[in-house]
């Protein structure tokens, strides 16, 4: 593996991180804590699935490589394999996630995935991810825009051949890397983005609902999403559920339940996992992600649960300027060897728990919201 120049410092590859994760900086808006807890709903925890963009497309590999005991499927859109960080052990943590992970000069500088999938195998027999076989049988969507130079095609590529290493096969993912897509979600609305652009707020129109197609590929045939929603989007304290200093979540996260969910029926749970730039302290308007991207709609006609958890920008320790979600380790309070992949990880851990209250029974917590 080719070394990046000397002058390729920590600060540059810091700056690089930002510049390339997206193009421009909104102001962070201030993220007020809430005092209306989390609720449980029953969930039905065995049913969880997870999907996201960009940083939240790593994440995604990781809360579902970490966690398969409880997932049936993943989404994953601009995003490497699980670990795509630790491809090369001649390059620094952030060096592999900003070059090989992202837009790497030639395929032979990509994710090194042989490699990947043994430190998987690995991990899993160690018992510090769930087992492995815990994936043969579940749905994966991948998608790759044509016109995406952030996350390209040459890694999310490596992402297919990394799941069918580990078993999945290959009539159970649904790779789409024909569009004209720039590095975005994609949806079907005339007032996003146009397709081949990368800009913010990162949501294109491309003509078709990116939730819509995930969501059928990991559950099976779904109705057709809804225009009229039976309940609120809920806002609740993330904090509890952080349980260290350096995660660079929000105090805010959000969870939609159709009215359905919160009474009899036991529904799967499905997270979404935004990217940088995204989350509701940055984007604009504030709720493009969690409430304008179809997610909920298809949520409503199928009786599924959305969870949306939220990271923000940090300029201080944690290093982490656009609000990504960590794939390289800025939130390990161990800087020599970061634990940002296994189930121990702050928030791999974090998300965890907040799919655990919504299993919970209804009657154990409080739907009423209080004002400190």
């Amino acid at each position: 593996m080719k070394r990046l120049p000397r002058q390729f410092s920590t600060r540059n590859l810091v700056r690089f991180l930002a510049l390339t994760f997206a193009v421009s900086i909104f102001p962070a808006q201030a993220d007020t804590a809430l005092t209306t807890k989390l609720p449980g709903f029953n969930a039905e925890l065995k049913k969880t699935s997870v999907s996201g963009l960009s940083s939240g497309a790593f994440m995604t590999s990781q809360l579902y490589v970490v966690f398969s005991d409880i997932m049936v499927g993943a989404g994953i859109v601009a995003g490497g394999p699980y670990l795509c960080a630790k491809s090369w052990a001649g390059n620094s943590l952030l060096e592999n996630a900003t070059t090989t992970c992202m837009n790497p000069l030639t395929p032979s500088v990509g994710p090194n995935t042989p490699h990947l999938v043994e430190l998987t195998k690995a991990l899993a027999a160690s018992g510090d991810i769930d087992p492995v076989e815990n994936l043969k049988d579940d749905h994966l969507y991948i998608f790759s825009g044509k016109s995406d130079k952030t996350v390209t095609t040459t890694v999310v590529d490596q992402t297919e051949a990394y799941f069918e290493a580990l078993g999945i096969p290959a009539s159970s993912i649904q790779y789409n890397k024909s569009v004209d897509a720039g590095h975005a979600l994609i949806t079907d609305e005339n007032d996003d983005t146009d397709c081949s652009e990368t800009k913010e707020p990162y949501v294109n129109d491309c003509d078709f609902e990116q939730s819509t197609v995930i969501l059928n590929q990991i559950y099976g045939s779904l109705n057709p999403p809804t225009d009229t929603l039976s309940s609120e989007i809920m806002a609740f304290d993330q904090s509890e559920f952080i349980d260290a200093d350096n995660t660079s979540m929000s105090d805010t996260g959000y969870v939609y339940a159709p009215a359905v969910c919160k009474t009899h029926r036991s529904c799967p749970v499905h997270v979404v996992l935004h990217g940088c730039e995204q989350g509701a302290a940055v984007i604009d308007p504030s709720n493009k992600y969690y409430a304008q991207t179809g997610y909920n709609q298809v949520a409503e006609a199928n009786d599924i649960i959305m969870l949306y958890p939220q990271v923000q920008p940090s300029d201080e320790a944690p290093v982490n300027p656009k609000g990504c979600w960590d794939f390289w380790g800025y939130s390990s309070p161990d800087s020599v060897d970061p634990d940002f992949f296994t189930r121990n990880a702050p928030q791999l851990r974090a998300i965890r728990k907040m799919i655990e209250r919504l299993a919970q029974p209804v009657e154990t917590m409080s739907l009423t919201t209080t004002t400190e």
